[in-house]
């Protein structure tokens, strides 16, 4: 329900959303640019959905 709400305030009133999201998927799911940090540090940064099709990603986030 909160991801519905945020795609109405993003979508239809035009603003922008600052998320910090620990559910990978449905955060990249729904961010046009998304920021993978690792200990505090920027470890990759693209479009969500190009993040999300990438493996490093699970593997910076399962250390597998």
């Amino acid at each position: 329900m909160v991801f519905e709400i945020l795609e109405d305030l993003q979508r239809r009133d035009g603003k922008t959303i600052v998320m910090v999201e620990q559910n990978a998927k449905k955060g990249l799911e729904f961010a046009d640019i998304g920021y993978v940090l690792v200990s505090g540090r920027l470890a990759m940064a693209g479009p969500g959905d190009a993040l999300l099709e990438d493996p490093e990603v699970g593997r910076l986030f399962l250390g597998a």
